[in-house]
């Protein structure tokens, strides 16, 4: 796990090249903090450099450090990420004839390229984006995993190839503006990231999850063209599982599940499991307590405080054997300021909530508690129908494919499942317009964006669960994942992400996946016996138990004197008639969601908007 770095010219000295890369090493140390580098690789096109940050996980060696060459001398290759499966492809190279130099993963990936060129991510288990450079045929490659765990942005700009694992330095170096169509599609959707190449910023490019591009030095663009299918696993899936039995499935599912929690706890340092009371990081957790020895877990609650989290992770803990570290601080003015600082910094775009907080402090503390890996259960909710608009969405599909048998019943469970959660009603119906398909009114001057969050009704659902995966809500929640992780220098592992789980998990027939008023049913079919009973069988959500008392106690006055000392860098955004330190109280956020999200984001605004002048 690490950062990358490169710039490549085909115009320009090697000398402001370096001075960039340097820039962008240095922004990303939080990312590896282990080693550093800048390395100048002359090519007949033009002048490349490439840098790294190493957070080192796997052979902790000097041997593994980065730039990395293969043995000949023609292949290098930075790289972000794990390949789980590294040990099983190193082993199918050797018998194939090929030499190594590392215990580690990064040179598998430069052997597996030799040996069967592009096809070779098809067979990394794995989450990766690398720059890799062939200097015979002067070509060089950008890889993005299949869902976009690990981030890979670019530009093409005065004459400078440029790409990093992140974007400030970037931003910073080439004068970019911030992006407000990504500040205006996030506040109102909550969707920041998608399939597409959209970026906090302007003119700077995400790479596509599941893409790769080659780019020819000789004639340096990039095209980036999808090497992943998604949808087209998932219906050989669908046609591969078709007559079996739900016994068969079922099993099936828990062994693919073990496997990818297995991979996952490959490591040089010591591991531990981002641990909520839900079902998908009890799941991963009580899966990893059967194959390593103290296992041992972080969450953001207490076992006293029956809101939050801790009493259902400690009956976890409990069950299984893992000794769990409650993280609950006491919160000073002070102390909230900074982590939001910490936050805004890490994330370098706008968040709409405050969970994102608690996130950072569960990282913040395994960090202090010298640990590198977290396991954890992102995913699972994509992958397994986990939120409650898939009963809305199967309820319209029944009614239009008239499956009346199967709907009194189907209807029944959601019956049930309201009544669970009959509290937060409230909320579900301030949310509703997020699917509505048009933008609601806000107080910001900000790009319209119209996203359709809905389901057509004779769409197959499995379709409208593979957006979440790719569009509307996984790619926004591993940003926040990624970028909060790193900023702790830790390793995010999500087994779920497995794409070989994620792909049972679309093809599976809906009512292993909701049924009884329960959503994920399959993966609590699995989870008995293996996690308590009062996390297996509960239909609500409860999520981080971020009070919102935060914003009265001292960081809502920071976030209102902040917009008041940038009010007039905002003006553009917030109109002649928008007073901030009026609109923006922290009583107001308090009760009113979208007026804390409209001051995180102008925020962001005001910090990136004053970075340009």
């Amino acid at each position: 796990m690490c950062g990358i770095a490169g710039a490549f010219s085909w115009i320009q000295s090697a000398e402001p090249l370096r001075a960039l890369v340097a820039e962008v090493v240095q922004s990303q140390l939080h990312r590896g903090p282990d080693h550093q580098a800048v390395v100048e690789l002359p090519q007949p096109a033009g002048p490349l450099v490439l840098g790294h940050n190493r957070l080192s996980i796997i052979d902790l060696s000097e041997h593994s450090n980065q730039p990395l060459w293969d043995h000949t001398g023609r292949y290098c290759i930075v790289f972000n990420g794990e390949i789980y499966n590294y040990l099983e492809l190193r082993d199918q190279l050797m018998q194939l004839g090929h030499r190594f130099q590392t215990q580690g993963d990064t040179e598998v990936i430069l052997e597996a390229y030799k040996a069967w060129g592009k096809n070779a991510w098809e067979r990394f288990i794995g989450m990766f984006a690398f720059a890799l450079l062939d200097t015979q045929s002067q070509q060089l490659w950008l890889v993005r995993d299949r869902f976009g765990v690990k981030p890979l942005f670019y530009l093409i700009k005065d004459g400078i190839l440029a790409f990093a694992s992140s974007t400030g330095a970037l931003a910073r170096h080439f004068g970019l503006a911030p992006n407000l169509e990504y500040v205006s599609r996030g506040l109102y959707y909550y969707v920041y990231e998608d399939d597409s190449d959209i970026s906090p910023y302007v003119g700077l490019r995400a790479l596509p999850a599941g893409h790769h591009a080659c780019i020819r030095l000789q004639q340096p663009s990039v095209e980036p063209q999808r090497y992943y299918d998604l949808a087209g696993r998932v219906e050989q899936k669908i046609a591969a599982l078709e007559g079996l039995s739900d016994k068969a499935l079922l099993e099936e599912l828990e062994a693919t599940l073990q496997s990818a929690v297995v991979l996952r706890l490959r490591s040089d340092v010591p591991l531990a499991i981002s641990l909520s009371g839900g079902l998908d990081s009890s799941l991963v957790a009580a899966l990893a307590a059967r194959q390593h020895p103290q296992v041992e877990g972080f969450c953001y609650g207490h076992p006293r405080a029956a809101r939050s989290e801790g009493p259902l992770a400690q009956a976890l803990a409990q069950k299984s054997g893992i000794e769990v570290h409650f993280v609950w601080p006491e919160l000073s003015k002070e102390r909230l300021v900074q982590a939001f600082e910490k936050t805004l910094a890490s994330q370098d775009a706008p968040f709409p909530t405050l969970s994102i907080l608690a996130q950072n402090f569960v990282y913040e503390a395994a960090r202090a508690e010298g640990y590198k890996v977290l396991l954890g259960g992102q995913g699972g909710d994509e992958g397994f129908m986990g939120y409650r608009k898939f009963f809305l969405f199967q309820l319209r599909h029944l009614l239009q494919q008239k499956r009346l048998a199967e709907l009194g019943s189907f209807a029944l469970g959601f019956a049930q499942l309201l009544a669970a959660e009959s509290y937060k009603l409230g909320l579900f119906w301030q949310n509703r317009q997020r699917y509505s398909g048009k933008q609601p009114e806000g107080n910001l001057r900000l790009p319209k964006v119209q996203l359709q969050l809905g389901a057509s009704a004779d769409q197959a659902p499995w379709l409208r669960q593979m957006l979440d995966v790719t569009r509307y809500s996984l790619p926004t929640l591993l940003r926040y994942e990624d970028r909060n992780s790193m900023g702790h220098s830790i390793e995010s592992r999500l087994p779920f992400l497995d794409y070989r789980v994620l792909e049972l998990g679309l093809a599976l027939p809906v009512h292993l996946k909701l049924r009884n008023g329960y959503g994920k049913w399959a993966l609590r079919q699995i989870a008995h016996s293996k996690v308590p009973e009062v996390i297996r069988t509960a239909r609500y959500k409860r999520g981080f138990d971020v009070t919102q008392t935060w914003l009265t106690e001292g960081l809502g006055a920071h976030l209102q004197e902040q917009l008041y000392l940038a009010s007039g860098i905002l003006r553009d955004v917030l109109g002649s008639s928008q007073n901030p330190v009026e609109t923006y109280t922290p009583e107001q956020m308090q009760h009113r969601p979208r007026l804390l999200a409209e001051a995180i984001s102008l925020l962001w605004l005001a910090r990136r908007l004053g970075n340009q002048t």
